[in-house]
Order: C-alpha cells, then sequence, then structure tokens
C-alpha cells in the first residue's frame, strides 16, 4: 500500500500528512490528539501552543504507560495461570 495525503485538523491548525496508514485511522488518531489538545488547553492559563502540545505529550505518554503496565501484568497473570494449568494436567492426566 502507498503512501497518501490525509488532511487532519489539530488544535485549529491544519496537517496534511502522508501515511500507508488507512485515512480513518489517521482520522482518528489526529481526533484523539485534538481532543487531548484541547483537554490540556483547558486545564492551563498558557496559551502558547508548544506547551500545551507539550502537556498533551507528556499526558499521552502517562496514558500509554499506564496501559502497558496494565497489559503486561495481564500477560503476566495469564502466564502464570497457564503455568499452573499445565502442571496440574501434567500432575493428573501424566
Amino acid at each position: 500500500m502507498g503512501k497518501r495525503n490525509v488532511t487532519v485538523d489539530i488544535f485549529g491548525q491544519r496537517y496534511s500528512l502522508k501515511s500507508e496508514v488507512a485515512e480513518e485511522q489517521v482520522k482518528k488518531v489526529a481526533a484523539y490528539v485534538d481532543r487531548k489538545m484541547k483537554e490540556a488547553a483547558a486545564g492551563t492559563k498558557s496559551v502558547d501552543s508548544l506547551h500545551i502540545a507539550i502537556l498533551t505529550a507528556l499526558n499521552i505518554a502517562q496514558e500509554y504507560l499506564q496501559e502497558k503496565g496494565s497489559r503486561e501484568y495481564l500477560v503476566r497473570r495469564i502466564e502464570d495461570k497457564t503455568d499452573r494449568l499445565e502442571e496440574f494436567i501434567t500432575l493428573h492426566m501424566g
């Protein structure tokens, strides 16, 4: 799949992006970033878009790391339960 141009609006600015990702996905990501920037702007007195963009990046990074930690915890639990199930099967069937 080749790169295509996708135009998105984020925090009042229009951007023309080249992406191999489906247009709908690019627009979904842009809408998410736009919403997060508006949330960050509402929580600060700053009107500097760079400051707001950095706050937004920090907020998104925090969300990402929190979700990543949750995922890693769930993977460990699944692995532990799988190990215990294998032991149970070996003990009772082996």
